[in-house]
């Protein structure tokens, strides 16, 4: 398998990059993803489940295919953050980033000394079990480790471009779900003060150099519209893929699918017919 730039490097050059967002136990997912040439998976930890081995294992399946794979941690936190690196994610999308002040929180957790606080242990998967160098590790990290911070509430709407600005983060993910329930107005996400919201993620993002725009997309109209606005990370969900593609074949006209079995020819029972 040819080595392929890492992602940190495509990112900053500016590449457009298309990814998954998965929940484990997703292996075959993974792999598949890799296989047809997405350029990165998402394991979704925060609402999903968030099992070190487990984790471990799906950025095994990462590997083997050539896809590199980003942890969504469950919170701000360095042991989180840590671990995921740790287990051997190129890096880490951090859920609820209100402030610059978290926002850099989450920049230390995720860096070695002197950039930030992360603790050294070559012994881990991300350090080769303790074959590599540390040297060669450190260097490594700090060039590739990806930190990307997710805005979702109401409240660090106004902070949008004092945190995209914030010394080594990468992209900021705006979180439609999240920010519409905390401006009162739950799964509404084209309502006014949703939309001037996200306007103003957008905008913040687009005028902070450097920093890439993240979202995740419902389908591929959805997709050609976010990268029209400046989205550098597009993100389809596998668990909303797999639903939307349900719930087509159980719509769709009787014979278009192959859920209606056509007539068997009365002069030809021995037949196999092959249904699309």
């Amino acid at each position: 398998m040819a080595l392929k730039p890492a992602l940190a490097d495509r990112l900053r050059r500016g590449d457009e990059l298309t990814g998954i967002l998965v929940k484990m136990p997703a292996p075959a997912t993974i792999e598949l993803a890799g296989h047809c040439g997405l350029d990165l998976v998402v394991l979704d930890t925060e609402h999903g489940p968030a099992d070190g081995v487990e984790l471990e294992h799906h950025l095994r399946a990462s590997d083997a295919v050539g896809i590199p794979a980003i942890v969504r941690v469950a919170t701000n936190n360095p042991v989180p953050i840590q671990h995921a690196l740790d287990a051997g994610a190129c890096g880490v999308i951090v859920p609820h980033v209100g402030s610059p002040e978290a926002a850099a929180a989450a920049v230390r957790s995720a860096h070695y000394p002197p950039r930030g606080e992360r603790g050294l242990a070559t012994s881990t998967r991300a350090g080769n079990h303790g074959t590599g160098g540390t040297a060669e590790h450190l260097l490594r990290s700090a060039r590739e480790t990806l930190i990307i911070v997710q805005i979702e509430d109401g409240d660090a709407v106004p902070q949008s471009r004092a945190i995209a600005g914030t010394d080594g983060v990468d992209a900021v993910w705006f979180g439609p779900n999240d920010l519409s329930l905390s401006l009162g107005h739950a799964d509404q996400p084209t309502h006014q003060d949703v939309v001037a919201a996200v306007d103003a993620i957008v905008q913040a993002v687009g005028v902070t150099p450097g920093v890439a725009l993240c979202v995740l997309a419902g389908d591929v109209r959805e997709a050609t519209q976010w990268r029209r606005r400046g989205a550098q990370i597009v993100l389809f969900s596998a668990v909303a893929l797999l639903r939307d593609q349900f719930r087509q074949i159980l719509t769709a006209p009787a014979g278009e699918t192959g859920t209606a079995p056509a007539p068997r020819h009365p002069a030809s029972p021995t037949v196999q017919e092959v249904h699309p």
